[in-house]
């Protein structure tokens, strides 16, 4: 009766919806490998090949595939933590499977080797794709038997590489798309990055570790009695320990080479390797007291009697040894840690603090042990969250290791991404340099809506490619701005509910809260753009019309005013994509007076679009100076939908200040006493078109000491030929002639086309004022 009752109460809660993270036994922020592992062990346990005694085995086993299938998509996922299973579509899902040996033997076959790293598309765009890293990847596939007999051999050369290149694996399988990309056509392939290089020697471990050290670029430092003196002296040396081997014969040398590659590679930055040839250098290896053998030098020790023997051979154990030397983090405790934030808080503190948090089944502290070489400016500190529990969970630290970055305010910083010591370090160093960006707790939220000030907030979730892609620009943009802006970030992850209470419906969502009033984010994941988004809310080129406006300033709009409306819908990818461009083109027109640059959100004053006979998002209105309210309209249909095209296409509407010349009229402007300034143009040409409303700008600017003129060098070919006329668009000032003698067609030629340069050089070449004359 109570295998009954038990079994009951099993299915009762897998039909009634338990949570997908707690079915496969990982947490909310697990990445996908953890996703991978432990859907494994759940499916070896409950496939229903080993459970034929259980009826129910099936279903059980639908809902802990479908639960994978969820959690490994990047968009399932999403809605799945926003809106729960009801979020999802597909109900059927989940019910395709594979045998239990396909678990066992084929799935996820580097899922369990700490040393090879399992990539997915996101991972490869993040860690792979534009880094100066070494990565040698197997892409393969996992029913290919030569892959199975590879995993062997793949296995012991990343034993034998750890720390000195990056081993990955894709499976193929699962990342289709990626593989295809990648240019992969048969299993397995191995590849190397950078350059992109396939493998094409024997797959034995031997050919493969030989391949793999020809890509690193460290080297050991060849020491001498002749160089000795001045390697100590420079820089590059003097700031680092040294770890010298000492060769009594050329056999030595030959041993150790591969060895002494790879320690270069590991202990890059942080301790120089070298090495002497003691059969050649007798006097300096007597001098050090040195005959044979492998020494650790702190940094300014290198002299007989110093030193650390060092007795093992091996590259790694090498290794481990010589970080065991390196200064190591301080064990920080309860009144220590409430000291530095204090200290911090109030600016007493102006040094950040990095602080490892570790865990008791932590993996070996490998790279961690790099820190305080490679962060020299930092305070550095480790706490145990074992002992300080409480601390950690008020940090919200789901798991371990993790370090956060606290800095001076009372602000910190949690690192996302690899736990290499060199991108823990860059994450440090950045972090550090922006004080006006912090992570946001619900306790901390509040203030943003109640403190009157101007916070940016960037609602994420790690597990989310584009949000870790962003959140490095987002830190960025927190240095560039100049105006008073406070720069958050949400883990929606750990903080689902306040993401939900905020209706945050994707991820990232980057919100402005300019006095407490939100203005959401909607262009590219750029600090550069991000910084225009701040200055043009902070100060907006662009008005935002509602009911009230729109009948205000467009059904009345007067005589002589200009009006260019975007009528956009919010759920518009399109309009999004456009948004920054728009603004930007705002900014192009602010300096003209009577042209105003609006939207309206037609998702949210339908009506008022439908008034206007739009019908298709984004549709750009202008509303000409020579009609009054609506009753004219011009509507935008260039291909382009960018800032110089908007530009371009609005002067067109404008009242011109410049003379369109032709034959005649040129030989006019040739014997006139007044000054003219005139644009021989092509109407084919690009260049031309984006100059045409700088030239505009450039005639309003002028026009009480110069004329402004074009000339159609396609219309009247023969004109712009006879006045040596080579290129497109060509701009020539002809000052004026005194006693109305024909001036020479050369003039002033401005070979630089910059408005501004035109219009401050212009007046240091017209003699004096002139009133302007007929043609």
């Amino acid at each position: 009766m109570l295998g009954k009752t038990f079994l009951v109460s099993v299915l009762c809660a897998l039909a009634c919806g338990e949570d997908f993270y707690e079915m496969l036994g990982v947490a909310k922020n697990a990445d996908l490998k953890e996703i991978r592992k432990g859907f494994k062990q759940k499916a070896l346990k409950h496939h229903p090949d080993k459970n034929t005694d259980d009826p129910e085995a099936h279903e059980k086993f639908v809902r802990i595939n479908r639960a994978y299938e969820v959690l490994k998509d990047e968009e399932l996922r999403k809605k799945y933590d926003l809106h729960g299973e009801e979020g999802l579509d597909e109900s059927r899902s989940g019910q395709q499977y594979h045998s239990w040996n396909y678990y066992h033997d084929n799935f996820g076959i580097y899922d369990d080797d700490p040393e090879i790293i399992t990539l997915n598309k996101a991972d490869f765009e993040q860690s792979v794709s534009g880094s100066p890293d070494v990565w040698f990847i197997n892409f393969y596939h996992p029913m290919c038997s030569h892959c199975h007999t590879l995993a062997p051999v793949w296995r012991e050369v990343a034993r034998e590489l750890e720390g000195v290149v990056r081993i990955g694996a894709v499976n193929c399988d699962d990342d289709y798309h990626l593989c295809s990309s990648q240019g992969i056509r048969s299993y397995p392939t191995l590849v190397s990055y950078p350059g992109k290089s396939k493998y094409t020697q024997e797959k034995t471990k031997k050919q493969l570790l030989n391949y793999v050290l020809r890509q690193v670029h460290s080297a050991a430092v060849r020491v001498s009695s002749a160089n000795f003196k001045a390697l100590l002296s420079k820089q590059e040396f003097s700031s680092k320990p040294w770890l010298l081997s000492f060769h009594a014969d050329s056999d030595e040398v030959d041993d150790f080479w591969v060895t002494q590659i790879k320690l270069s590679a590991i202990l890059d930055g942080l301790v120089t390797v070298g090495f002497v040839e003691c059969f050649k250098e007798k006097d300096l290896c007597f001098t050090l007291g040195v005959q044979s053998g492998i020494k650790f030098f702190d940094i300014g020790e290198i002299q007989s009697g110093h030193g650390t023997e060092i007795s093992s051979l091996n590259a790694q154990e090498i290794a481990r040894e010589v970080l065991g030397l390196l200064p190591e983090m301080k064990l920080v405790d309860e009144d220590m840690y409430k000291d530095i934030r204090q200290k911090l808080e109030s600016h007493e503190e102006s040094t950040s603090w990095l602080i490892h948090f570790s865990g008791d089944s932590d993996d070996d502290a490998f790279e961690i042990r790099k820190l305080p070489a490679l962060l020299p400016s930092l305070n550095l500190g480790r706490i145990e969250c074992s002992r300080m529990k409480k601390q950690c969970d008020e940090l919200y630290i789901a798991k371990t290791p993790s370090f956060i970055l606290f800095k001076p305010g009372g602000g910190y910083e949690l690192h996302h991404g690899r736990l290499l010591a060199h991108d823990i370090a860059v994450f440090a160093r950045e972090g550090a340099s922006a004080p006006h960006f912090q992570i946001l707790t619900p306790q901390k939220f509040p203030k943003v809506l109640s403190d009157g000030s101007t916070w940016f907030v960037d609602f994420y979730a790690p597990w989310c490619p584009p949000c870790m892609k962003l959140l490095p620009e987002f830190r960025k943009a927190s240095k560039l701005v100049h105006t008073p802006v406070n720069f958050g970030s949400i883990d929606c992850t750990l903080h689902h509910e306040l993401c939900t209470r905020f209706n945050i419906h994707q991820y990232p969502t980057t919100i402005l809260y300019n006095q407490s009033v939100p203005h959401e984010y909607l262009g590219y994941h750029t600090a550069a753009q991000i910084v225009e988004f701040v200055r043009d809310t902070m100060n907006p080129a662009v008005m935002k019309l509602d009911a009230v406006k729109f009948e205000q300033f467009i059904n009345k709009k007067p005589k002589g005013e200009i009006w260019i409306v975007d009528y956009f819908a919010n759920w518009c990818g399109h309009c999004r994509d456009m948004a920054p461009e728009y603004r930007k083109f705002a900014r192009m027109m602010s300096h003209l007076p009577n042209i105003h640059v609006a939207t309206i959100d037609c998702a949210e004053f339908g009506s008022i679009c439908r008034t206007q006979g739009i019908s298709s998002y984004p549709s750009i209105m202008l509303y000409p100076a020579s009609s009054f309210g609506t009753q004219k309209v011009m509507k935008f249909n260039g291909w382009s939908r960018d800032a110089e095209a908007f530009r371009q296409w609005t002067y067109t509407s404008l009242p011109s200040k410049v003379t369109e010349l032709d034959g005649e009229l040129y030989e006019k402007v040739l014997h006139s006493t007044q000054p003219w300034l005139i644009d021989f143009y092509a109407p084919w040409c690009g260049h031309c078109q984006v100059f045409a409303p700088d030239f505009e700008d450039i005639a309003q600017a002028l026009e009480n000491s110069v004329h402004a003129g074009k000339l159609n060098c396609e219309m009247y070919r023969s004109v712009c030929q006879g006045a040596g006329v080579r290129a497109y668009p060509t701009v020539r000032l002809y000052r004026g002639s005194p006693n109305g003698n024909r001036q020479s067609t050369d003039g002033i030629n401005f070979q630089n086309l910059d408005k501004n340069d035109i219009i401050s050089g212009v007046p240091h070449w017209i003699p004096k004022y002139k009133k302007h004359d007929e043609l």
